[in-house]
C-alpha cells in the first residue's frame, strides 16, 4: 500500500489523478485532517492501522514569504514532522520518499545545481526544508529525497497560473527578472516518482 500524505495539495492531488494508471498499486490518500503529520502519536497510530509499504510525503508548509513570520510552523511541518515520518518508516521498513526544494541553496550559482553542491538557504522556508532533509536522513538513511522547484499544475496556486491570470487581466505586467528556475509539472513529477518506485 502506498501512502500519499498532503493529498489535498498540488502534488498530492496529482498522485490522486494518476493512481488509476497503476492498477497493481493500492493507494491511500491522507490530508491534514486525516493525518496531521506533526502529531507523532497520530502518525504512529495511522501506520499501525494501515499496511503501508511506501510513504510519499507531499505534505509541506509552502508559504515561502510567510515562513519568515511563521518560522515555528514552517519548521514543525517541513522538518520535525518529516523526521517523525522518516523514523516510523525506518522502524516499519517502509520506503520513505520526501520532497524538498531548490530553496536549500542560496541561488547564487551560475550553473544548474547538483545534488552534491553545498547547501546554504537564505530564508526560513529554505532552512526548514533543509532541516527536514537532514532529519529524514538521520532517522532513516534509506530516505529518498527529491528536490524540486517551481511546481505547477492545474490546481493550487503557482507561478504559471498567476502569469496566465495576469496576462488575461492586464495589458502589461511587471515581474522580477533576477530569478532563474526550472518549472516542474506536478503530474510529470508524480509519474517520475511512480517510475522510480
Amino acid at each position: 500500500m502506498i501512502l500519499v500524505t498532503g493529498s489535498g495539495g498540488q502534488l498530492g492531488s496529482e498522485f490522486k489523478k494518476i493512481a488509476s494508471r497503476f492498477p497493481g498499486c493500492k493507494f491511500i490518500f491522507a490530508d491534514r485532517a486525516s493525518l496531521p503529520i506533526e502529531d507523532r502519536s497520530a502518525v504512529q497510530k495511522y501506520f499501525s492501522e494501515h499496511p503501508i509499504s511506501i510513504c510519499i510525503n507531499c505534505a509541506a508548509y509552502t508559504a515561502v514569504d510567510k515562513a519568515e513570520m511563521e518560522r515555528e510552523q514552517a519548521f514543525l511541518i517541513n522538518a520535525i514532522a518529516v523526521g517523525y515520518l522518516a523514523e516510523i518508516c525506518a522502524q516499519r521498513k517502509v520506503l520513505f520518499i520526501h520532497f524538498s526544494t531548490d530553496y536549500v541553496f542560496d541561488g547564487s550559482s551560475s550553473h544548474p545545481y547538483q545534488e552534491t553542491d553545498p547547501t546554504a538557504p537564505i530564508n526560513a522556508y529554505g532552512e526548514s526544508k533543509l532541516k527536514g532533509e537532514q532529519l529524514a536522513l538521520i532517522a532513516n538513511p534509506s530516505s529518498v529525497i527529491i528536490r524540486t522547484s517551481w511546481l505547477y499544475s492545474a490546481s493550487g496556486n503557482n507561478f504559471v497560473k498567476s502569469m496566465l491570470r495576469l496576462m488575461r487581466e492586464k495589458e502589461t505586467i511587471s515581474v522580477v527578472d533576477d530569478q532563474v528556475g526550472c518549472p516542474t509539472n506536478a503530474e510529470d513529477l508524480a509519474m517520475a516518482v511512480m517510475a522510480l518506485i
